[in-house]
């Protein structure tokens, strides 16, 4: 578990990053699409996190649930902090006791203001905390709460993909307002065409900063600048120049960077994209 005190959070940047964020980016307001800021990591310095943030110019933070707990916790920091906004779902991994009567528990929450999509939901082949037939089932339901309450979806997508992709293909299919985005998408780039013609966004977090990945960079050069979404995963997947700490919101700023430096573009017009692509996908946001 990554260390997570004040103090830490508070240290200088390492002497071997080498990037520099412009005046004119730290400026320019970024939404992090996925930060799971309610959970324990957080709980000794949230208010310390949430001022961080705004300073480095992040004006709204998504929390997804992962379960009926994480969920209601995500909505009741939506209620005391206008800058949060929640999602509400039950997690591939935390899918293992699904009952029809858990579909009940989210509805009864979708129609809150502040609940911009339905998520953090999907599947994952690569830990074994629920029979795949499981969170199949799992899924498919929320995909249709989705769908009845006119809300996007947050998708988990781990080693899964071959069997998840016609689902929310066939998913879309059933209305062009079925859409959604591939949370901290690690596909190949080829299959980019068809995941944007289907409906979603790419989920772009701290992964795509580390060295000597040339799938990613390749899924950065290829997908389409008005298919991309910034997150964080906080405290997860933490970017360089803090890999190996704890991830946070105002941390985004190096992925955006990277971002901008892979497609040859000015950060700021990258972050300008990515607030427009964001808002259109999370309407309730605005």
């Amino acid at each position: 578990m990554p260390e997570s005190n004040n103090e830490l959070m508070h240290q200088s940047i390492p002497s071997e990053w080498t990037g520099a964020l412009p005046r004119s980016v730290l400026e320019q307001p970024i939404i992090d699409t996925h930060c799971h800021l309610n959970l324990p990591d957080f709980s000794e310095d949230r208010m310390a996190v949430l001022d961080r943030a705004a300073q480095s110019g992040v004006d709204k933070i998504i929390i997804p649930g992962i379960d009926h707990e994480t969920t209601e916790s995500a909505m009741e920091l939506a209620e005391a902090h206008e800058a949060i906004f929640f999602a509400a779902g039950v997690h591939p991994n935390a899918a293992s006791g699904w009952q029809e009567d858990w579909l009940q528990r989210l509805e009864a929450v979708v129609s809150h203001p502040k609940c911009v999509a339905i998520g953090e939901i999907g599947l994952d082949f690569y830990r074994e905390h629920c029979p795949p037939q499981v969170q199949e089932i799992a899924l498919r339901s929320q995909l249709a709460l989705a769908e009845r309450a006119g809300l996007p979806v947050i998708i988990h997508c781990r080693q899964a993909f071959e069997t998840l992709w016609p689902i929310l293909a066939a998913w879309h299919a059933q209305s062009p307002n079925n859409m959604g985005v591939l949370h901290a998408f690690d596909e190949t780039a080829d299959v980019i065409p068809a995941v944007t013609a289907g409906g979603f966004y790419i989920g772009v977090g701290g992964a795509y900063t580390y060295k000597n990945k040339p799938l990613r960079e390749a899924v950065l050069r290829q997908a389409p600048l008005d298919s991309l979404l910034l997150e964080t995963d906080a405290p997860y997947l933490t970017p360089v120049p803090y890999r190996g700490k704890r991830n946070e919101p105002s941390y985004i700023r190096y992925t955006a960077e990277k971002v901008a430096a892979v497609r040859g573009i000015p950060a700021e017009e990258l972050l300008g994209t990515v607030y427009e692509n964001t808002h259109r996908l999370f309407p309730r946001l605005n």
